[in-house]
């Protein structure tokens, strides 16, 4: 255990939705003294070697990845459904390749499906627009539409057309083929990973739904939430903790951090105006234990 370092086990880099590479990231997190980091890419897991290797003693790399759940089933017709379910998968084996495999065609064609329907609504933009607009990276998803919506002049900013037109409820909304949350978690489990729910306040579901939703998890296999997220205020992190002693849970650390010009401002390990700051060894005893446990 490396002692008197702080914790982020939710970064993102230029792998997947993120602005900075790998060795920015490591060089950001040396600066805001942390040691303990999970480069957790959506739907990949290709960061980690590098990150082992640039990372040196200073910091300890935990292989991790970021999955979405399909929560069709929680919309109620006539309200604005953005229930967003996303689980982090902690000590993953490269078996999950097997499951990203699929993710990833389903993710080509939600792209292409999205393309059609915005040149059905007169926006003029192809998959060509898109790859170039997609940093170089291997996979491009919704965020990389939005870029190229803005780059074509069609917003102000790749925020602004999210919103507008790929977010659940925007014009041009397709909806992904996923697994439901229970079965995602038991997938993260079969391939040896340690289940953790992200960023919980983004599920918009009530407290009485949110209590029968964990549990739901929990019977899953789930063993943690993200407590310590910079987007949760104390009472709401004070109602997590209460979920995780209630169903034996590690309250874990991540800021979720891609760097950029999002707004507001996000500093790994350090959160939003050093929200964040947490040393608490516990969280990683915690998960290794589970991951000798699977």
């Amino acid at each position: 255990m490396i002692s008197g370092k702080y914790i982020d086990l939710h970064v993102h880099t230029n792998y997947s939705d993120g602005f900075d590479s790998i060795k920015e990231v490591l060089r950001k997190a040396k600066e805001n003294n942390v040691g303990y980091i999970s480069l957790v890419e959506h739907y990949n897991v290709s960061s980690y070697n590098e990150a082992c290797q640039l990372a040196g003693d200073d910091i300890v790399v935990i292989p991790g990845i970021e999955l979405g759940a399909d929560m069709s089933k929680y919309f109620v017709p006539g309200q604005n459904n953005k229930h967003i379910c996303h689980l982090l998968g902690y000590y993953i084996s490269k078996d999950i390749c097997k499951l990203l495999d699929k993710y990833e065609l389903d993710r080509y064609e939600c792209v292409t499906n999205t393309i059609s329907l915005l040149n059905s609504q007169g926006i003029e933009i192809d998959l060509a627009d898109v790859i170039a607009n997609a940093r170089d990276k291997k996979s491009i998803g919704r965020f990389d539409i939005a870029l190229t919506l803005k780059a074509l002049g069609y917003s102000k900013t790749a925020t602004e057309a999210y919103g507008e037109y790929l977010d659940h409820n925007g014009k041009s909304y397709v909806q992904r083929k996923k697994l439901e949350p229970e079965d995602l978690v038991r997938a993260i489990r079969k391939y040896g990973g340690v289940p953790v729910l992200a960023h919980p306040k983004s599920l918009r579901l009530p407290k009485e739904e949110l209590d029968v939703f964990i549990e739901k998890l929990v019977k899953a296999g789930l063993c943690g939430i993200e407590v310590y997220n910079p987007n949760n205020s104390e009472a709401k992190r004070k109602e997590l903790l209460e979920y995780c002693e209630k169903y034996d849970l590690i309250p874990t650390c991540g800021s979720d951090y891609h760097g950029g010009n999002r707004k507001p401002k996000i500093e790994i390990g350090r959160g939003i105006k050093d929200n964040l700051l947490i040393d608490d060894k516990s969280i990683i005893e915690g998960l290794e234990r589970k991951r000798k446990e699977i």
